[in-house]
């Protein structure tokens, strides 16, 4: 998968608190696609469920450590504080999150190039929101209220760089 103009570049967060915990985050698990298992640590595998379930219009399929392999676990202290096995959620999509990552690895140079391009415009967008949030719900209405204040934006960044009679001249060239 190469970057492209449309290729979202977003930076992986973990916001399960595992650090905060003092266990092992998600990073530390190992996915095999091929068995579709995880594999942990110390190499004991993380079986799926039987089903997948629904979380907020997510679909959402755990794993499970075996009860054996993780009472007799050496780290077992550091991978969970529960009495029960260690598991983990996977995302239905998590292999497009997976692919953007290792893109983003591979490529450390795209979030500067994306802070570039991109950060500068929505944080001067936020900003003349009055740093609020969008006040239109469901996608088409909030896409319509993104694009209104995107074309805002371009326009006055062409004012600024053109100048009124520039743009003027411009807009007059092209009817």
């Amino acid at each position: 998968m190469g970057a492209s103009i449309t290729s979202p570049l977003v930076p992986k967060g973990d916001t399960s608190g595992s650090d905060k915990k003092g266990i092992f985050n998600r990073s530390k698990f190992t996915y095999d696609k091929e068995k579709e298992v995880y594999i942990c640590p110390n190499n004991s595998q993380l079986m799926p469920g039987k089903t997948m379930t629904k979380d907020r219009d997510l679909y959402l399929m755990h794993y499970r450590a075996r009860v054996k392999d993780c009472r007799h676990c050496s780290l077992q202290p550091q991978c969970t504080k529960s009495a029960t096995p260690r598991k983990i959620t996977r995302w239905e999509h998590q292999d497009r999150i997976d692919n953007m990552d290792k893109l983003m690895k591979k490529r450390p140079d795209l979030m500067l190039i994306r802070k570039q391009s991109v950060e500068h415009p929505f944080g001067t967008i936020k900003c003349w929101m009055g740093m609020t949030h969008l006040l239109t719900r469901r996608f088409k209405n909030v896409r319509t209220e993104m694009n209104l204040h995107v074309l805002a934006y371009n326009f006055k960044r062409m004012l600024n760089i053109m100048g009124i009679e520039g743009l003027m001249s411009a807009i007059k060239a092209k009817i």
